[in-house]
């Protein structure tokens, strides 16, 4: 089987490889990836799989079923890009001015639609049955998880599996951690009003910026100094502030916009608690009116032991691999988290790193080496084949 599988690879690179730089080439935003669902349609339909299903307006899956009574493995890609603007020169650049794939999806999706075709080609007959999903939106809040879990994608399904290109790893190199493996990241808003006033005097009005510079600075030492790190790591960064009409005139409106990450609920609590009694402190001493909002994405993605445990037994003698860790995390968020709340799952990296690509997520120069197809692809065929429910 290896022979026959390390062939149907060679088969399908040229055309993979083709496929995802299209993708690169046009990148489109959350719940706008019309074309990226088309031409991910297109390249299963044209290898013999038709019947693609889509319950939202982007995005899809498609079912390899051997029996009706069989539970069902999920594989799962996110397929949407970032509001960044390419800087490298590369015959596949973006080509959509102020948008690029900087986090991965378009290889995501070419490595789930590249499983999906060695699978049906290979003929076998499984113990289970197999759904490849193809999820809009996983960069934003509200996210394209939820919407789809709602729809009704995992039904029957025993089992979920996530992957995640990693530069922070060597090409060869893959994370199979149990417990958290990436972070929930909560959007803060902190909108702050006054009167505004002359900057000659500050003691007529609240002065906005000095207020939200407490704000920030406490907030801070809430997480760095109140929180257990060593339980509980958390990562706090304000990241944008929106206020000012000029040199001498204090601002009557003042907006703070940072994330909070974390694993634990509990420290998450904490943290929102504290931030509300003194921000109702400080609002009471100075006379400006404070409000706090928070948006939540996804839950933390927590890989099941037992599953990562049946990955581990098969991972270490595929030829593919070079090195697995049982301990790499992430403080980044991302929606799989929502799957793993509600099945066993497990979301694998994939280590990428090279001479030639060593940009980290969310970066004008983002890319990812076309060879990782050939290690991502054959590694998930076999733990298929291996695999037992």
């Amino acid at each position: 089987m290896d022979k026959k599988i390390n062939k149907e690879i060679e088969g399908l690179y040229p055309v993979l490889k083709a496929f995802r730089e299209d993708l690169h080439q046009h990148p489109e935003l959350s719940w706008q990836e019309f074309r990226t669902t088309e031409k991910i349609e297109e390249i299963l339909r044209k290898n013999g799989l038709s019947d693609f299903k889509k319950p939202l307006e982007t995005g899809g899956y498609i079912d390899i079923v051997y029996r009706d009574d069989l539970p069902f493995l999920l594989f799962r890609a996110d397929i949407d890009a970032l509001p960044i603007q390419d800087r490298k020169k590369k015959p596949y650049s973006s080509t959509i001015n102020g948008v690029l794939h900087a986090c991965g999806h378009d290889m995501h999706t070419t490595i789930i639609v590249g499983l999906a075709l060695l699978i049906h080609r290979l003929k076998v007959e499984l113990p289970f049955n197999l759904r490849f999903v193809f999820q809009p939106a996983e960069e934003v809040i509200p996210n394209g998880a939820d919407k789809m879990l709602n729809a009704g994608i995992l039904e029957n399904v025993k089992y979920a599996f996530g992957l995640h290109v990693e530069p922070r790893l060597k090409f060869g190199v893959i994370s199979l951690t149990s417990g958290w493996v990436n972070m929930q990241s909560v959007r803060v808003d902190i909108k702050l009003s006054g009167s505004g006033g002359h900057s000659a005097y500050p003691h007529k009005c609240p002065d906005l910026i000095w207020i939200a510079s407490r704000i920030v600075q406490s907030c801070y030492q809430i997480v760095y100094r109140e929180i257990d790190m060593l339980n509980s790591p958390s990562i706090l960064s304000f990241t944008e502030i929106q206020a000012g009409e000029g040199n001498n005139i204090f601002p009557s409106k003042l907006k703070l916009t940072g994330t909070f990450r974390n694993a634990d609920s509990g420290a998450k609590k904490a943290f929102f608690d504290k931030l509300t009694r003194f921000t109702d402190q400080i609002a009471d001493e100075t006379g400006a009116k404070i409000e706090v909002n928070i948006y939540e994405g996804a839950p933390p993605v927590m890989n099941d032991s037992d599953l990562i445990q049946k990955l581990l037994e098969n991972a270490r003698s595929l030829d593919e691999i070079s090195e697995v860790l049982t301990e790499f995390r992430s403080p980044g968020g991302d929606d799989f988290g929502s799957y793993s709340q509600r099945v066993p799952s497990a979301l694998i990296r994939f280590g990428f790193a090279t001479d030639g690509f060593t940009s980290l997520l969310h970066t004008d120069t983002f890319d990812v080496p076309a060879e990782l197809i050939k290690t991502a692809v054959p590694f998930l065929g076999r733990q298929i084949l291996n695999f037992k429910v």
